[in-house]
């Protein structure tokens, strides 16, 4: 039989709280994400209380920056960034309104924006170590990484107890391979916060690479604080590369109970069941659901056509390893199936 175990881990943890999935029409979708924040901004009754405080105190910049934090939970990013900067207009000594003024910046993907404020937080009061730890960060974000560890260890040498800063330490070892060095920050950012939920992720994921069985306690420490898909699958892969199926399988489908359309966790519940369970029928399904899902999963694709194959149906899995290569073209395991299929006929 040919392997179809390929769970595609890493690309899940990138992409998967904005995984692109099929929609009848964008536009409609456009619309409906329009229509859902504009009903979400009416029925804001935290919005409407500010509202009604504003027009009462039209000079207090403290309600200018709440409404700004509003907006921004929100993501009306435009309103947000306008009353963000008339709580500075008013008030410009507090290093609260920058950050905030900053994240909104950010979330709307104005990095160079983001940057001048946060470099202005570090000028204006040097001892903020917030500031410092959100100029890391952006600086994380776009791989500069030198430019980001001078911000964060500068933030350490005011305060040698900053989770955030060991936090953010460790995901760029992480990023950049240097795993010993990743877990030494990490560990040292969960001593310092056992609430850190990134931190006991980067945790489990690093020593679940290893197939070491303490990335469960890692992932058990994140699911505690925060249960999120994300965590979900990492411990799933894990007991699945670990050969624990019934555990793995059972916590895939409890991820799909809460997001249906899971692409991941229905290709590798396919794949536990064709090759470990010998039942192609069940797997077929499961693949199925995911290319319905995502019409461009070319490794569900070959999975399927592998089912098909072991249920006799020839046709169809030459047609499945075709899209398949038409999606990834020169994908090893399709040319080699089609070319063994051709010589069985």
């Amino acid at each position: 039989m040919r392997s179809v175990l390929i769970y595609l881990f890493a690309a899940f943890c990138v992409i998967y709280l904005g995984s692109c999935r099929p929609s009848t029409s964008a536009a409609d979708e456009k619309q409906s994400r329009h229509l859902d924040s504009i009903t979400a901004i009416i029925n804001s009754p935290e919005l409407k209380a500010l509202n009604q405080k504003i027009l009462d105190n039209p000079n207090d910049a403290g309600l200018y920056h709440e409404r700004a934090k509003v907006l921004l939970q929100l993501k009306q990013l435009e309103e947000a960034i306008n009353d963000a900067k008339r709580s500075l207009r008013i008030d410009s000594t507090k290093a609260e309104y920058y950050i905030t003024e900053a994240d909104i910046f950010f979330a709307a993907n104005q990095t160079r924006n983001a940057k001048d404020v946060l470099e202005k937080i570090v000028l204006k009061f040097p001892e903020n170590t917030e500031g410092l730890l959100k100029l890391g960060e952006l600086f994380f974000y776009v791989k500069q990484y030198e430019n980001a560890f001078a911000a964060i260890n500068k933030a350490l040498k005011i305060n040698q107890n900053l989770a955030q800063a060991y936090y953010l330490k460790g995901s760029i070892y992480k990023e950049t391979g240097d795993t010993a060095k990743a877990i030494s920050s990490l560990e040292t950012a969960v001593e310092q916060d056992n609430k850190n939920y990134g931190a006991f992720l980067h945790l489990g994921m690093i020593y679940g690479a290893r197939k070491n069985t303490i990335a469960v306690e890692y992932y058990d420490n994140a699911i505690r604080i925060n249960p999120t898909a994300e965590v979900f699958y990492a411990k799933a892969k894990l007991m699945q590369d670990l050969g624990r199926f019934d555990e793995a399988v059972a916590i895939y489908e409890q991820i799909l109970k809460g997001d249906p359309q899971n692409e991941f966790s229905l290709y590798n519940l396919g794949a536990i069941h064709l090759e470990v369970k010998k039942d192609p029928s069940k797997a077929l399904d499961y693949f199925s659901k995911a290319i319905a899902v995502n019409p461009k999963y070319a490794e569900a694709y070959f999975a399927r056509g592998v089912c098909y194959e072991e249920l006799k149906e020839k046709k169809n899995a030459y047609e499945d390893y075709t899209t398949c290569l038409r999606l990834k073209p020169n994908y090893e395991p399709a040319v080699d199936a089609l070319n063994a299929l051709g010589k069985a006929d």
